[in-house]
């Protein structure tokens, strides 16, 4: 592939725009006419494939040269990835903080029913979620809020941790989110909730059943779920 000068807001009339083709001619034209084009652009020079005339051996500088090159490409993809983790972390504590906003603002178990549903399933994007309560000594049969009498419908599937991510069969799924329709498998996490009465578990669920995968990050979810816990205590004062 002929190198293109990346010099776009040259004046130079005898270029063609960037999306048309140069011959090798036409390079070496112009960086004729322009020998501080490399001065101008440095790191150009790492992205160039240089051989040294020295036979079957490899000289010094030349394998010097392709380390550096090599730990360029190695530092750029490492800035990209921390970059691209950097603004996804933004945008959910950004939608974190509107959720946390809203359940400080909750006066009634029917207004914790809606903010649930609205950013729960808006905002992060899952397919289900639901709070499960037990032996609280409440009445709920909301959407997204259960009340059961004994105990939770989820104690085999929590490894005894504060959350825990697993993959879920069908009838899984329809006892922890029984307003909703299942398909054969999905995934979810599933997160302790420090009520004052009772027990209690949050449980955030997707059709996919890789979406919440056992070494996901649940810092942001587990936040959720100790404002939600508090939030309960609150109403069922």
């Amino acid at each position: 592939m002929p190198f293109r000068p990346r010099d776009s807001k040259s004046k130079d009339p005898g270029l063609r725009l960037a999306g048309d083709s140069l011959t090798d001619q036409q390079v070496l034209d112009y960086l004729r006419t322009n020998p501080d084009f490399f001065q101008q652009h440095a790191t150009a020079i790492a992205e160039l494939s240089l051989s040294h005339e020295s036979g079957n051996a490899v000289s010094l500088i030349e394998h010097q040269v392709a380390i550096l090159r090599e730990r360029n490409m190695t530092m750029r993809r490492r800035m990209n990835e921390l970059l691209q983790a950097a603004r996804s972390n933004d945008e959910i504590f950004a939608k974190t903080r509107s959720l946390n906003l809203a359940l400080l603002e909750v006066n009634s178990w029917h207004e914790l029913n809606e903010v649930l549903a609205t950013h729960v399933l808006v905002d992060f994007e899952a397919d289900f979620v639901c709070a499960h309560l037990a032996a609280a000594k409440l009445a709920l049969a909301l959407d997204h809020i259960q009340h059961h009498v004994e105990q939770l419908p989820c104690l085999h599937l929590q490894n005894g941790g504060e959350a825990t991510c697993t993959v879920l069969r069908k009838d899984e799924l329809q006892d922890l989110f029984p307003m909703s329709d299942h398909d054969e498998t999905g995934s979810a996490v599933l997160l302790n909730l420090k009520v004052h009465e009772g027990t209690g578990v949050l449980c955030i669920g997707s059709r996919s059943p890789t979406r919440f995968a056992k070494n996901m990050d649940t810092l942001f979810v587990q936040y959720i779920a100790d404002i939600l816990a508090k939030v309960m205590n609150r109403l069922g004062a």
